[in-house]
This record gives structure tokens, sequence and C-alpha cells, in this order.
């Protein structure tokens, strides 16, 4: 973990003159960063008694207690924001972040996804203006065709939904999130060759659709793999109608935070270049916090409420939990585990027990339940809570995930809803790449 009461760190790159460091001045945590053509320079109250021992982990722990910074020289701009596949919002909490720092008003005017219950919650949280909440393919009229010149659009792609038109016609960003599953190590069935990988390329044709400035993709790192080539044929796409495009990995854990989540992002920008994300995670990088860093206040705050309350374990997996705490054990034991892993498992850290001192590992559907990952608490003999899981997937606590408390989510679609999500300091950090070169 970071010490002392001020963190400065200067990126490896020719730019010598890009830095970011935080600070306390009297009641206050200040962050001031500058890469690119931005400068942030925005405060928050000191919200944490650790502060002065780790001053960036007490900007982050404010923040996760729900309070936004305050730009110190603010912008007063706005950012006009469309999100495709969306779910609960998770991509669009660093871009929130990112512009309170900066002093613009990000305006959520579109959000769509196939599950409408997601974009309640994204709505209830984000003010958006339109949702949509059907598959974001019936939105689109596009076709792509293979040249010399690598992929194109067959003519330019349009918006079919007249209300979705108006509402993002010259919009600023697009992001999305197109669904991984096609594309995870875990899907064994169709890892890779998964005809849900194609709905990556509805979001280069919504954002030429709309005029948009600006693109942000997320997935899975195996994306790349992926059979069909739909990385790759995004940037073609991107470039054939004067998009300058940049791709790569972002580590949550090397950016400083508690989970070993790594994402794949795609930047696209017209007519200037965004920052090369190798560049931005060099300027962001600090040592991991610790699981205890995000979760050791919530302890023994389990109760019946939908983010406090526990599973319900089948008496085997009980047994194997009381296992792991009775001998002292991280890992289960082989006799201990299901017939089917006795003769040995890839997944070793299946049925594990967390780490205090450790990062989480990544944080998946599966959280609530012991045989889908290391998830059984480090201390209590249960797993993970809902809170618990959404703080380390960078959800603040006052966000609502039940905006209509008399008809809560069932626990699979906050399961889902929170495992898929985006760590607030990936979105953050493919948000700076974005508009590093300046506002558009």
């Amino acid at each position: 973990m970071s010490t002392g009461s001020s963190i400065a760190v200067e990126t490896l790159t020719k730019t010598s003159a890009w830095s970011d460091t935080y600070r306390m001045e009297d009641d206050f945590l200040i962050h001031h960063l500058r890469v690119g053509e931005l400068e942030i320079y925005a405060s928050m109250p000191v919200g944490c008694a650790l502060a002065k021992e780790d001053v960036k982990g007490a900007w982050w722990r404010s923040y996760l207690a729900g309070t936004l910074p305050s730009a110190i020289a603010p912008l007063g701009r706005r950012l006009r924001v469309a999100d495709l596949f969306c779910g609960p919002g998770g991509l669009a909490n660093g871009i929130k972040h990112l512009g309170a720092e900066l002093g613009i008003e990000v305006v959520s005017e579109l959000i769509a996804d196939q599950d409408e219950h997601a974009t309640i919650v994204y709505a209830a949280n984000h003010s958006t203006r339109v949702r949509w909440g059907q598959p974001v393919q019936k939105l689109l009229d596009y076709s792509v065709r293979r040249t010399s010149r690598g992929a194109q659009f067959t003519y330019l792609p349009e918006i079919t939904v007249e209300s979705v038109r108006a509402a993002v016609e010259g919009i600023d960003l697009v992001l999305a999130g197109p669904p991984c599953q096609g594309h995870s190590n875990l899907n064994n069935q169709t890892r890779r060759n998964d005809p849900r990988n194609s709905l990556y390329l509805t979001v280069p044709a919504f954002t030429i659709a709309a005029g948009a400035k600006m693109c942000i993709i997320e997935n899975v790192p195996a994306v790349v793999n992926d059979h069909q080539g739909v990385v790759q044929t995004a940037k073609e796409l991107f470039d054939s109608c004067g998009y300058e495009v940049v791709d790569g990995f972002l580590s949550a854990a090397e950016l400083g935070w508690p989970q070993t989540r790594r994402r794949h992002f795609l930047i696209a920008r017209k007519g200037k270049s965004p920052i090369p994300l190798e560049e931005i995670a060099s300027l962001l990088a600090d040592p991991p916090r610790s699981l205890w860093w995000a979760i050791g206040d919530l302890e023994d705050t389990v109760g019946e409420d939908l983010m406090t309350r526990t599973s319900d374990l089948s008496a085997e997996n009980k047994a194997r939990i009381d296992w792991l705490f009775d001998n002292k054990a991280y890992e289960l034991d082989l006799e201990v585990r299901p017939k089917s892993h006795r003769q040995g498992t890839t997944y070793t850290a299946v049925y594990g027990r967390l780490h205090k001192d450790r990062p989480a590992p990544t944080i998946t559907t599966g959280f609530m339940t012991p045989g889908r990952g290391r998830y059984t608490h480090p201390t209590r003999r249960r797993v993970l809570t809902p809170r618990e899981a959404a703080r380390l997937q960078g959800f603040p606590d006052t966000y609502r995930f039940d905006p209509n408390p008399a008809a809560p989510p069932g626990r699979a679609l906050l399961a889902k809803w929170i495992g898929d999500a985006v760590p607030m300091p990936l979105g953050y950090a493919a948000a700076l790449s974005a508009l590093g070169p300046g506002l558009p």
C-alpha cells in the first residue's frame, strides 16, 4: 500500500510534465493530475482516518462512501454520453468521477440494454434521459464488407429508432460493454466462437451513426483472440470513418485497486489520437490495496436487506467453509472437494478463502457461491455479501440497486449486475485516454 501524506507519480514517457499527485491540505484531500491537454485540480473532504498514511486510498474511500470530488478550477462544460450494453452502470462510474474532478457535467443521454431492469437501476443512479430496454442491434441498420484496405461499412450506418436518434445526435462519447461470455476463458463450450461476439461491431456502427466524437469499448482480455477478429474489424471500421484508435489492457490491481481484474479497452476518437493506454497505466500506477482496505469495516455488517444478506449455503458447502477455518487453510484439500474435483482441477481457487492482506481475485457473477471461485470471507464463515462485492467493483455504498424497494431484484440478477461490472478506476483510466487530447 502506498504510504506518506503525498503520492507523486510521474510517467516514464517522453512527456515528463505529466504527473499525478494526492495530498492533504487542512481538512481536504487534493488531487492534481496533468496528462495531455487535461489538468485536474480537485478536492474532497477528509473522510478516512488513514488519510495521512494513504492519501490516494483515502480519496477512493471517500468516493466509496458516496462523496464525489469538487473541481477547484471547474471547466464548466458538458459531456453528452450514450452507454450500450450498459448493465447497471459500472463503466459510467469512472467517467462520472473524472467529470466531477474536471468540473464538467456528464449528461447521460441514452442507455441501452436488453436487461430492462438493469437500465432502470442505471437511470436511477445517473439521471439518464432515454432508456432502451431491448437488444442494441434492433436500433441499427448497417452492413460490413471486406475490401483490400480492410473492413468498411457498405453504407453509412443508421439509427432506425427516431427517439434514440434524436437523443444521441452529435453526442460526445459512446460507452459500451458488449457481451463477453463468448470470449471468456471460463466458457469452454463456445469460447471465442460465439455468435454474441459479433455484437461488438454494433458499437462502431452506433458511434458513427450518432456522429459521436469518441468511443470506449471494454471487454475481457480474451476478446483479442476471437475467431471472428472483432477487435481488428472494429479498428478498421473506425479508421475507415476518420477515427484514430488505441487499444490495450488495463489492470485494476496495477492502478492500486484491491482486485486483480484485467480488461481490454478500445478507445476511438475522431480527428485526434487517444493517449496510449500503457502511458495512462504508467501515470496512474500504484501498488494494489488489500481486500481488507475495501471491506474490513463490513466484517459483521450482515443483515436481511438486499445488499447485506448472505447466501443460503448447502450443508456440503457449509462443511467445506468450516474445514477451511478449522484447518486455518485458504485452499480446500482434494478429499474435501466434490468428487468431480478429486482427480485434480485447474481451478484451484474454487472453494477457496480470501486473503485479508491481498487484493481480491476477479469478482464474477458467482461471488455468492463458494463453488464458483475464491469467495469465502477471510474471517467469517460465509461468502461475500453483495455490498462487499459491489465495493470491490467500485460501486459506492450510495449506489441504488433497488430503485423500487417494493420490487427488489432477485439474487441471481443482482450477482450478474455486480459481477459483470467494470471497477471505477478502469473506466476512469479509459476516459483519461479518450479525453486526454482535450475536451471535444
